[in-house]
């Protein structure tokens, strides 16, 4: 539609089905289309003229391979028979342009690929598998292939002649696994020299075979050695110099122009550009007038000189890119800095915060200095040009400096608190702060090596046992084991091993294949898990047998199992489309029991907590901690039917596994509400570190950094099949984000715990708990998002610079992500909350 020039055909978004019996029928379909065009141009005097024209390209993808690749993954027979029929293709096309334009020479072909894939059929992450592809020239005006200089060297000899050659090396040191396999399965070319690219160069690589101006905005370098020998490519290699060349000039010019005070150029760009670019210029007149078009020496003179000036270029231009890396990074750290103090003081002084002091407005008074302060900058960053993202960099740090120093009494008055207490328990309070930043740098360690979130599983088996027990605890364990939850094990008990249990699974692969039979495992021990829990929540007498509001919220996942297995009948058995009536099925049991949940709490149906006997007010305590159990199992029914659907190994298994962990945690803290009836800062510190955990193991239980960007789309097709980027990415998301939800709803009800009330930092005045808890977990947050920040990679391979990026950016999101979580779970827990007159009755009763 906007190329005039161009013809084009494509097949409708309904034939990108994954549940087709055979993809490759849209590979089929592109040749028959190549057939069908060269076909009608013997009929067409226009169009024979358009394709006997100048510089035509024929662009055919084969869309099969990574069609059959996300539906039945790479090591299936589906994707293994289409890469041979595509290469069955490849020589069809070859032969029939070939005879479309009467074998004339004058046709080159570029065969590759715009990303792998990995064994689970996913290709989003920097991994090699997904960054490995293969790249082929032939044809006019291409170099034939080159036998090695060392014929008896096993390896393969890597010709690497452009200035790519260090990101090319960079990457093939992180593929020595990758390497070794292709030698073993490609040993057969070893024979030849091999010519590896970065992808951006195969954009100047196919301009210079056509004879076309570089991209504008490229920063490829032409791969020269892939063209033959001779003047024309002397040429290429000098054109791609002098596009870098000028891309280079436009950003100096630029950012001088924007720079108001001192202006540092790049040294190099100046002092040797200039003297390389005449003796280039001499060179390649020198080759222009040689007698022989075979002028070796000249040709290799202006291809040397050529890639000299090009990384000079390319390094002007990562100057030019990092030109304001210290300002950012200092703007940034400073920002990251100041909104920790914000938090100190919102934490230490939760009564006298307001939000509008961020702003400089106190009373009815607007702080003047800072008025002038963010003038001042806004005006210098305008007159430099300055990008809008540079504004929001600044704005922060001056707004949360100029806040902490118009309240630096208050973080005084805390440090001076602090340092008045006895040397021994100072040095404890030291040694638990030491404590917390050793297990913020074991969850830093955990994003690049998942298999730490389980080792800090295991050492939280511990923690009842090494984090001592209250003076009260005997006497709580003896509330917690009476009357309604005496079926369960001690809290004590329960925690450690489940905590062993999820312990089990960050080591677990995140590269995963389809095996349903976990998943129907999975659901009905999700289904016994329940039924123990509730019984073991019901008064003696009622001990046996469940109530059949029990059996109402079982059925959605009951039945979510059967349609699973006829959904995998169709798709795995007899790879077809599953019926319309399937699909509508498993959409319906994945929204229909949240929604009836969520409908039953705002007409006060309790649900499954209606048979429960709350006992007398002796036990009244023990009766809320049995209702928060029962609403953490009845949120659990009712996300697992979605989770099962969208699952697809031991997924479901884990989250059996996180759901014992968090009633496990919910019996420990109501046990050691019980028995301390004050609490403390470290203990708001346990649990909001534990929280912060359990958030991390949510995701990393299953997953990895990577899979956040390479998704196993294949749980997708139990509800829609045809490729639907935004509705296969929401269930996506949906299925992470049910994990977080759980956990969220737990720490409400914990922070729901009947217990005394809470003193403030001063012992003057009540807190808001889940203000504060908040408060930590988002400090928290910051410290691992700084931390990340200096993690952030440039340079090596794409693995580590993708994964970098994302891990910054993953904890960035938590601090927006966690309030937002916080506000959805609130839905689930409301109608717990106990009214301010039986709150008050509780107090009067603990007082007495």
């Amino acid at each position: 539609r906007h190329v005039p020039q161009a013809h084009e055909a494509h097949y409708s978004h309904e034939e990108e089905d994954f549940a087709k019996g055979d993809s490759s029928e849209l590979d089929v379909w592109v040749f028959r289309r190549l057939q069908m065009l060269l076909a009608s141009a013997n009929g067409d005097a226009k169009l024979h003229a358009e394709l006997h024209g100048d510089r035509v390209v024929i662009f055919c993808h084969y869309l099969g391979i990574d069609s059959n690749g996300h539906a039945h993954r790479p090591n299936s027979n589906d994707y293994l028979n289409n890469i041979k029929l595509v290469d069955e293709l490849v020589e069809k096309t070859y032969r029939l342009i070939e005879e479309f334009y009467d074998y004339d020479e004058r046709t080159a072909y570029v065969f590759t690929a715009d990303h792998g894939m990995s064994l689970k059929g996913a290709h989003g992450d920097g991994d090699p598998a997904n960054t490995r592809t293969p790249l082929v020239a032939w044809g006019a005006g291409v170099q034939g292939p080159i036998l090695p200089t060392k014929p008896g060297d096993p390896g393969f000899e890597i010709d690497l002649p452009t200035q790519s050659r260090a990101q090319v090396r960079a990457q093939l040191q992180a593929q020595e696994q990758q390497e070794h396999a292709a030698l073993n399965e490609w040993g057969t070319l070893a024979g030849l020299v091999r010519k590896d690219v970065m992808q951006a160069d195969v954009a100047p690589l196919i301009s210079a075979l056509l004879g076309l101006p570089y991209p504008r905005n490229s920063v490829g370098v032409l791969p020269f050695s892939y063209l033959a020998k001779g003047a024309y490519r002397a040429n290429a290699v000098r054109s791609n110099a002098q596009q870098l060349y000028l891309h280079a000039l436009r950003k100096e010019q630029e950012k001088r122009t924007r720079t108001l005070l001192h202006f540092a150029p790049y040294g190099p760009f100046h002092s040797d550009v200039p003297e390389l670019t005449r003796q280039l210029d001499e060179a390649y007149d020198s080759s222009r007038q040689s007698d022989s078009l075979e002028d070796t020496q000249s040709f290799q003179q202006v291809e040397a000189l050529s890639q000299e000036l090009i990384e000079i270029c390319l390094a002007t231009l990562e100057y030019f890119q990092r030109y304001d890396w210290f300002f950012l990074l200092s703007i940034i750290v400073l920002g990251y800095v100041g909104w920790m103090l914000v938090v100190a003081v919102a934490y230490l002084h939760p009564r006298d915060f307001r939000v509008r002091w961020l702003l400089g407005v106190e009373g009815q008074q607007l702080d003047v200095k800072l008025v002038v302060i963010l003038f001042a900058a806004f005006t210098y960053l305008a007159l430099e040009s300055s990008p809008l993202t540079y504004f929001l960099y600044v704005l922060f740090p001056l707004l949360f400096g100029n806040f902490a120093w118009n309240h630096k009494h208050l973080l005084q008055q805390a440090w001076l608190s602090a340092s008045s207490k006895q040397p021994k328990s100072s040095g404890k309070r030291w040694l638990e702060a030491v404590l917390i930043l050793v297990c913020l740098e074991l969850v830093v360690l955990g994003y690049e090596r998942r298999e730490i979130f389980g080792v800090l599983f295991s050492l939280l088996a511990l923690w009842p046992i090494l984090g001592g027990s209250p003076k009260d605890s005997n006497e709580a364990e003896d509330r917690v084991q009476s009357g309604e939850v005496r079926g369960f094990p001690s809290p004590s008990r329960c925690w450690s091993m489940s905590c062993l249990l999820i312990s089990v699974f960050p080591y677990l692969p995140s590269e995963y294949g389809e095996h349903t039979v976990l998943v129907h495992t999975g659901g009905l021990l999700t289904l016994l898990f329940a039924a123990l829990v509730l019984r073991s929540t019901r008064p003696d007498r009622q001990r046996f047998g469940l109530t059949p509001a029990f059996g109402f919220e079982a059925v959605p996942l009951v039945l979510s199992l059967l349609t699973l297995y006829g959904t995998m009948q169709y798709l795995d058995g007899d790879r077809s489309k599953p019926p319309f009536v399937l699909t509508v099925a498993n959409w319906l049991l994945a929204i229909v029991p949240v929604l009836l949940l969520l409908f039953r709490l705002q007409h006060g149906q309790i649900g499954v907590v209606s048979g429960l006997e709350i006992g007398s007010e002796r036990r009244q305590e023990t009766a809320e901690v049995t209702r928060y159990i029962a609403r953490l199992v009845e949120m659990m029914l009712a996300f697992a039917p979605s989770f099962t659907l969208l699952s697809i190994a031991y997924e479901v298994l884990f989250y059996v596994a996180l759901c014992g962990v968090l009633v496990s945690w919910l019996l420990l803290e109501a046990q050691r509400s019980s028995a301390s009836m004050t609490s403390s800062t470290w203990r708001e510190i346990q649990r909001a570190f534990v929280f912060l955990l359990l958030i991390k193991i949510a995701f990393f239980g299953t997953g990895n950094v990577a899979s956040m960007s390479s998704f196993e789309i294949s749980s997708t097709y139990r509800f829609v099949t045809v490729f639907a980027p935004f509705t296969m990415g929401a269930l996506l998301v949906l299925k992470i984000l049910i994990p977080f939800m759980l956990v969220a709803c737990t720490f409400h009800l914990i922070l729901l715990l009947p217990s005394a009330p809470l003193a403030s930092t001063s012992g003057s005045e009540p807190r808001l708990p889940a203000t504060r808890y908040f408060l930590l977990v988002v400090a928290m947050s910051d410290v691992l998002a700084l931390h990340f920040l200096f993690l952030v990679k440039n340079e090596g391979s794409w693995k580590e610079i993708g994964n970098s990026i994302s891990m910054f950016g993953i904890v960035n999101a938590q601090i927006v992500f966690i309030p937002l979580l916080f506000l959805l779970a609130l839905a689930f827990v409301r109608d717990l909350a106990p009214s301010d007159s039986s709150s008050q009755s509780l107090k009067e009763k603990k007082r007495q």
